[in-house]
């Protein structure tokens, strides 16, 4: 029996290699039309639940459906997939126009579809004036360019991408993010994107599946994922947020380490919590005013925003981000650190 539900479904999939489970009962449906980007640290199993979707190796538990087909022991040149690494894996002795007519000619193809899927290639990656060039004439935006066209050549059933922009710099990956997110809204087919970088995680995908230790942490829309995290792992993991150890009463939290109290907008079990503050949600009062004392020991610019290092009484370090403004804090300040209570994060404190 099929399931037609979604057009990608990962249903209880799991992989073991002797010992060592690499990914636990994973389960996720991706729609036609969807980016999706698999966000994770090294070693949470990511890169395997890519190569068993791509089929480059089998699950030990679990099935894998394309448009309701089971394809969980099909090999991967059937199953219509494209796809791009993090090395571009280019073609040294060929020219633009070569690299991406390889696949085509592994496929086949004849003559006439080639030069229609080159002219297509070209056009949809602005590759103008490009095509006879060879990779070391390219600059590494364009070497990425040619390496995303040779994964959709072929008019794959979805794009499976493994870190592609790791090898970029920063300006060009900020561009690359943007244009590989147009590329998949012109395209209309799924993009599957694994990375462990959560500014590309949220700054392109539909959704976002977190994965740590093979487990799915959660699953959900780029902001939900950010705004309210359902895990302290994901608290912790998805944007930079400071962490402290509580204790609720029920209806307030206080933190005894730094003697500070505040009370959640929703009520919380009594007993050791452990709270989560995202570093760009504190604000900075004046000293002697309610708050955590802390003392400002650096300064970091970061553009429109500054990083304020602050040191507490108990010389435990935190880092708040604020936008950058003229009368900002100076290093030596003496300031009062507090948060909205609706935004902190709370969870029972992890064994």
């Amino acid at each position: 029996m099929t399931d037609t539900s979604a057009y990608i479904k990962i249903d209880n999939v799991s992989r073991h290699y002797g010992p060592v489970k690499a990914l636990h009962n994973l389960s996720i449906d991706i729609a036609k039309h969807e980016f999706i980007a698999i966000l994770g640290p090294s070693g949470s199993g990511k890169s395997t639940l890519l190569r068993l979707i791509a089929g480059l190796d089998r699950p030990s538990e679990g099935r894998i459906f394309f448009k309701g087909q089971d394809v969980t022991a099909l090999p991967p040149h059937k199953r219509g997939i494209g796809m791009v690494f993090q090395e571009f894996l280019l073609f040294p002795h060929r020219t633009v126009r070569e690299n991406l007519a390889f696949p085509l000619r592994m496929t086949q193809e004849t003559p006439a579809k080639i030069k229609d899927r080159l002219d297509w290639a070209e056009g949809i990656l602005s590759l103008n004036g490009l095509m006879d060039r060879y990779p070391n004439q390219l600059s590494g935006g364009q070497q990425q360019r040619v390496a995303l066209g040779r994964g959709l050549v072929t008019n794959p059933t979805l794009l499976l991408l493994d870190e592609p922009l790791a090898n970029l710099d920063r300006e060009l990956r900020q561009e690359m993010e943007v244009e590989i997110r147009r590329y998949q809204k012109q395209l209309g087919i799924p993009f599957i994107y694994v990375t462990h970088n959560q500014e590309e995680a949220l700054s392109m995908s539909d959704r976002v599946a977190v994965i740590n230790k093979g487990k799915l942490e959660a699953l959900g829309e780029r902001q939900e994922i950010y705004d309210h995290p359902n895990t302290p792992f994901v608290a912790r993991f998805v944007g930079r947020a400071t962490r402290f150890d509580g204790v609720s009463d029920g209806t307030t939290v206080n933190i005894p380490e730094h003697g500070y109290t505040f009370s959640p907008s929703a009520p919380v079990a009594a007993g050791r919590v452990s709270v989560f503050v995202k570093n760009e949600r504190f604000a900075l009062g004046a000293s002697g005013t309610p708050g955590i004392a802390c003392k400002v020991i650096d300064v970091v610019l970061r553009g429109p925003f500054v990083e304020f290092i602050l040191e507490a009484a108990n010389k435990a370090r935190i880092i708040a981000v604020q936008p950058k403004r003229p009368d900002m804090h100076a290093i030596g300040a003496e300031i009062a650190l507090t948060w909205d209570a609706n935004l902190a994060h709370i969870f029972p404190a992890e064994a």
